[in-house]
């Protein structure tokens, strides 16, 4: 039986970060679950999330300073560190806090885990209160108080530099740790925005209009995944750059559509939602993983479209083997990527790429969107997106493939209102634009002839 400790906000904090290091985890989807399951209250529940993320995104930061008041970090045992982290971070962004009830909460943390362990935590938080915190302008390297202030890996921050410039790169880390807003996109094919953000508002989570997407609603805060109406597909839980992928396709009721890289499911669903059965409207989904593709079909019966998706398990790299002789009005190529655009949502991401990621990356993105043009009828579409900001996963493709393809020309990137971004040749999202996820989007239409 758990003990009131055990569903402090603090502990669960300790716990989840303990699991996202050692299993895996995506903090996003394992804070859902944890929310879900336990029975928090509203303010619990909002200082468990801002905990949970706020440690990850400065995970550098935090070893920074805890640095000078650990002999031997690589004894430390992980929720030992974790449960370090939790307090200095408390100390440091959330000021409200006293640092009594800081300690005393670390110390109880300790006890219930390891009791020989509390005097070390208590013994380091008070030493920190007594020397205070190390500085971190006087870190020498320009480079290197950068990547530890932001707590981004010094060769990521190295490369965005070089690819960005220092103006851009700053603005982008800057926003990078700032708290991602809750975004939806309204599932049009069973109800209206008006009707859903009425409908959110009388459930007290009022939400703003999208300024990307004209289906999207956002606001700050909340469990979105948790309503009845979520559960009845009303909308699903979507980053407003993701759902601008749909949108750009130029869809028309009748296209017969293929999504290579498919689940778990947001932009095929979105697709779906733009298509009509009676017109013969349908996509063809794929995905290499069977329980992503239930995913994919799970999703796909809660929006209500699942009669006009197909899906199935099939590799994007051998597209002749698992869809022969069939050409498409469409084809989308959401390939698999870094995801450093979503280092604000997933923070993990940042410490979890290494350099040669992105070059073993390219090759894999080369191979399925050069498999996919082969499906584009004559006259046809081939979207190709991601999930991250930098050039080798995203135009360095366009261009490797363009030379191979003289039949494909690229299209401006169509969206549902004007953007402040250039969408010719392609749209490339930061995540200092507008506050979402970074995301790359071209649209390539194959000649007629």
């Amino acid at each position: 039986m758990k003990t009131k400790r055990q569903y402090s906000p603090r502990y669960l904090a300790v716990n989840l970060l303990h699991r996202v290091a050692t299993a895996g985890s995506y903090a996003n989807i394992a804070l859902d679950q944890l929310i879900a399951q336990t029975a928090l209250t509203g303010r619990d529940t909002a200082l468990l999330t801002n905990l949970v993320y706020g440690v990850i995104q400065r995970q550098l930061t935090l070893d920074f300073y805890l640095q000078p008041f650990i002999k031997k970090p690589n004894r430390l045992q992980d929720w030992v560190k974790q449960d370090l982290w939790v307090a200095v971070y408390q100390m440091v962004y959330l000021t409200k806090i006293p640092d009594r009830a800081i300690f005393y909460e670390a110390a109880e943390i300790a006890k219930a885990k390891n009791r020989g362990a509390a005097g070390f935590v208590t013994a380091v938080l008070h030493q920190i209160q007594r020397q205070g915190l190390p500085d971190l302008n006087k870190i020498k390297s320009p480079l290197q108080r950068l990547s530890v202030s932001a707590s981004v890996p010094q060769w990521l921050v190295e490369k965005l530099i070089d690819q960005l410039g220092q103006v851009k790169t700053s603005a982008i880390l800057k926003t990078i740790n700032q708290p991602p807003a809750a975004s939806l996109r309204v599932n049009t094919a069973v109800t209206s925005v008006e009707k859903v953000q009425t409908q959110l508002a009388a459930l007290d989570l009022p939400t703003k209009v999208s300024a990307l997407s004209s289906v999207g609603l956002v606001r700050q805060g909340g469990f979105l995944a948790g309503t009845s109406l979520f559960k009845e597909g009303a909308y699903t839980l979507q980053d407003e750059s993701s759902m601008l992928v749909a949108s750009s396709m130029r869809l028309q009721p009748h296209h017969q559509v293929l999504d290579v890289c498919a689940a778990p499911g947001g932009k095929t669903t979105h697709i779906a939602a733009l298509l009509s059965k009676a017109a013969g409207g349908h996509v063809t989904a794929f995905d290499l993983y069977p329980h992503k593709i239930k995913l994919l079909q799970q999703n796909a019966r809660r929006l209500q479209v699942a009669d006009l998706i197909s899906a199935h398990v099939g590799d994007a790299r051998h597209l002749d083997s698992v869809v022969p002789d069939q050409h498409f009005d469409r084809v989308l190529v959401d390939a698999p990527c870094s995801g450093l655009g979503l280092m604000r949502r997933k923070p993990e991401i940042k410490y979890a790429r290494q350099p040669a990621d992105l070059m073993n990356l390219q090759q894999l993105q080369l191979e399925i969107i050069n498999q996919a043009a082969l499906k584009v009828k004559p006259g046809g579409i081939l979207t190709y997106s991601t999930c991250t900001i930098v050039n080798e996963e995203n135009q360095a493709v366009i261009a490797q493939f363009l030379q191979q393809h003289p039949e494909f020309t690229p299209l401006p990137v169509q969206t549902d209102h004007p953007l402040k971004v250039a969408t010719t040749p392609y749209l490339k999202l930061y995540p200092d634009d507008y506050g979402t996820d970074g995301f790359f989007i071209c649209n390539l239409k194959r000649k007629s002839r």
